[in-house]
């Protein structure tokens, strides 16, 4: 269950990246046909993403983080979380319009699943981390040739003893 600080935080984070979001995707002059897309637009989409997600998620310590273009698989394992850390908070976006299904794991679980739409929107879930083991996310999509990603881990709640 999200809590009422956590739905105002991700509020003021969606309303913030939203409109960074039509920005960085938007265009003035029409977008080329699928298959002539070229590895410059493709890079530029995964600068574009990392810039959505840079600017929508404010004031919090950053574990790792990692942008690139859009593949028919990837992703990335967190290989372990500091001792005091209790729960991350994972945030990916994506541009180029396709579709991805995100799969996040912890300590080899699954923690949470989905699929998205690649519009610039940011994607957030918390994952407690009381189990000791790697944090790791895996995206698969239909196409992957259009667009760019980003994600980040952040510390969500530490313990303070």
């Amino acid at each position: 269950m999200i809590s009422g600080r956590r739905v105002r935080y991700l509020s003021i984070c969606l309303g913030i990246s939203m409109p960074l979001a039509v920005g960085a995707c938007s265009s003035s002059e029409p977008s080329p046909p699928k298959a002539s897309t070229s590895k410059t637009s493709a890079s530029d989409g995964a600068e574009s993403a990392k810039s959505v997600l840079e600017k929508g998620i404010i004031e919090m310590e950053s574990l790792s983080d990692g942008s690139g273009v859009l593949e028919r698989n990837f992703g990335n394992t967190l290989a372990s979380v500091p001792d005091d850390v209790l729960s991350v908070a994972f945030a990916f976006t994506c541009t180029g319009g396709e579709k991805v299904k995100l799969t996040l794991t912890t300590a080899g679980k699954d923690a949470a699943s989905g699929t998205l739409v690649c519009d610039g929107s940011i994607f957030q879930r918390s994952i407690n981390t009381a189990e000791s083991g790697p944090v790791a996310f895996s995206a698969v999509t239909a196409d992957g040739t259009s667009g760019g990603y980003a994600y980040a881990y952040y510390v969500e709640k530490k313990n303070h003893s």
